[in-house]
């Protein structure tokens, strides 16, 4: 056999099963798979039925199974699953109007307020005038302007800043976070050092500013929900309740693979950026299949 860990592959009679990657090779005829519209499965090799994909060199998704489970449960969702899912709570998709209302309106609003607020130009000035005072005001603001960090965290945090000199460290920090030139991930832990002094190094603190300041490229980490969606696709999220960067860049690649695969749907789904994938993704998790089952039948 010539598979290996690393081979994507195709199920030549199961074409709707979609692309597939190999997990575990067992014997030399036996192997186990993950496809992307069925999850982990077990297999005989023959290159009668199992086409190898040599130009594929890697996937979002694919690249980051859960690979201890030797079989996928019952509430792992295909793509396809995942967005009737979605359409039935909002028909028009991220157009639907009740989805603009529930999911995207307030976001805008908070990343409006932080870039009216505290942009580049106007952070380097209260910076250069060493006014910490004000850009802690001010970037209390932005977070009370959605509900997405819990009350308790928002307090910790508001403690943590009552300290001057905790104040300093926070707004520098913020700011190489959001504007620094160092990559993302030193930026990152370094921002993750100045919560954790602060006593606030909570996932939802640390991942807000990111987020709302670029949402074509970040996400925000709500625990509890981010990890029952990763569960939805068997997604290795690597999550630990520590702020750490291989949490938050897992978190990243599975974002981008809803932001490109939801593209090849109807164009109601089609993301504008993250808050779109996030939302999505939050839709699916706490959904009831039973109310896509009765739209069915």
């Amino acid at each position: 056999m010539i598979l290996n860990n690393e081979t994507y592959i195709r199920h030549i009679n199961k074409p709707d099963w979609g692309l597939g990657k190999v997990t575990q090779v067992l014997s030399p005829k036996k192997f186990r798979a993950f496809f992307v519209n069925i999850g982990m499965t077990t297999l005989l090799y023959s290159p009668n039925y199992i086409s190898i994909e040599k130009e594929i060199k890697s996937h979002p998704l694919l690249d980051n199974i859960d690979t201890s489970k030797t079989k996928t449960p019952p509430t792992y969702k295909s793509m396809q699953k995942m967005v009737d899912i979605f359409l039935n709570v909002f028909p028009e998709g991220f157009n639907d109007e009740k989805y603009h209302k529930n999911e995207r309106t307030s976001k805008l609003e908070a990343q409006g307020l932080l870039v009216d607020s505290l942009n580049r130009e106007i952070f380097q000035k209260l910076l250069n005038e060493e006014d910490f005072q004000e850009i802690t005001r001010l970037s209390l603001l932005v977070i009370n302007k959605t509900n997405l960090i819990f009350p308790n965290e928002k307090m910790s945090l508001k403690e943590g800043l009552l300290d001057p000199a905790n104040q300093e460290l926070f707004c520098r920090s913020l700011f190489e976070l959001l504007y620094g030139e160092q990559e993302i991930e030193f930026r990152f832990t370094n921002f993750a050092t100045v919560l954790t002094r602060l006593k606030a190094d909570k996932w939802t603190t640390q991942t807000y500013f990111l987020y709302l300041s670029d949402p074509e490229k970040y996400l925000f980490l709500k625990p509890t929900v981010t990890k029952k969606a990763a569960a939805v696709c068997d997604f290795q999220l690597h999550y630990d309740p520590k702020l750490n960067w291989k949490t938050y860049k897992a978190f990243l690649a599975f974002g981008e693979y809803f932001k490109t695969e939801l593209k090849n749907y109807e164009a109601n789904l089609a993301p504008k950026d993250m808050i779109d994938v996030q939302s999505f993704f939050w839709s699916v998790a706490n959904a009831k299949d039973e109310s896509v089952d009765q739209k069915a039948s």
